[in-house]
C-alpha cells in the first residue's frame, strides 16, 4: 500500500485539531452557510466556510488514509 501524501491546505492548525474537532468544524461552517447563503465569508477571502469545510475533510481523509480505510 502506498503511503498517503499530506494535503496541503490553508488551515494548517487543522492537522492539531482532533478529528471531532474537525468534524465540528465541518458542521459548523455548514450550517452557518445554510443559514446566511449571501455572506461573502462563505467563498470569498481567506479562512472562508468553504475551504474550511474542505481542509478539515482532506485532514479526516489523510488521517483514514493513514489507518487504511479508504
Amino acid at each position: 500500500m502506498k503511503k498517503p501524501v499530506k494535503p496541503i491546505i490553508e488551515n494548517k492548525r487543522f492537522f492539531d485539531y482532533s478529528t471531532k474537532s474537525l468534524e465540528y468544524v465541518v458542521k459548523d461552517c455548514h450550517e452557518a452557510m445554510e443559514a446566511n447563503p449571501d455572506n461573502p465569508k462563505c467563498i470569498h477571502g481567506p479562512g472562508n466556510y468553504a475551504d474550511q469545510i474542505h481542509d478539515a475533510r482532506s485532514v479526516i481523509r489523510y488521517r483514514l488514509a493513514l489507518l487504511g480505510i479508504v
